[in-house]
């Protein structure tokens, strides 16, 4: 979460990456709740997964739909855990050495 930046935009979730990294007291329960939806992702509640998308405008006419590009806001909540498991994942692959050099 330290790479995550405090002041982003919070999606449905309406909270802020900095109240996630400043009230540590809340880190214990929001570790139980991200592993309950692990042990079962069927009762990962709507508003963590739904996202807000924008078509961003690159260069070029306005009026070409080709000219632009989605980009998908999720919430920071499902953001922070999926980069602890990618993290988890990639410690593994690396003590393991499973992960070839073209990959790192």
């Amino acid at each position: 979460m330290s790479k995550a930046h405090n002041w982003k935009s919070p999606g449905n979730d309406q909270i802020q990456i900095y109240w996630l990294k400043a009230f540590q007291a809340t880190h214990r329960h929001i570790t139980k709740k991200f592993h309950a939806i692990i042990e079962e992702p069927e009762n990962t509640p709507e508003w963590m997964t739904a996202g807000i998308s924008y078509m961003i405008w690159k260069s070029g006419e306005s009026n070409l739909v080709r000219k632009y590009r989605p980009i998908a806001c999720l919430t920071n909540m499902y953001e922070t855990q999926t980069g602890i498991i990618a993290k988890r994942i990639s410690t593994h692959l690396e003590e393991q050495s499973s992960l070839p050099a073209e990959q790192k």
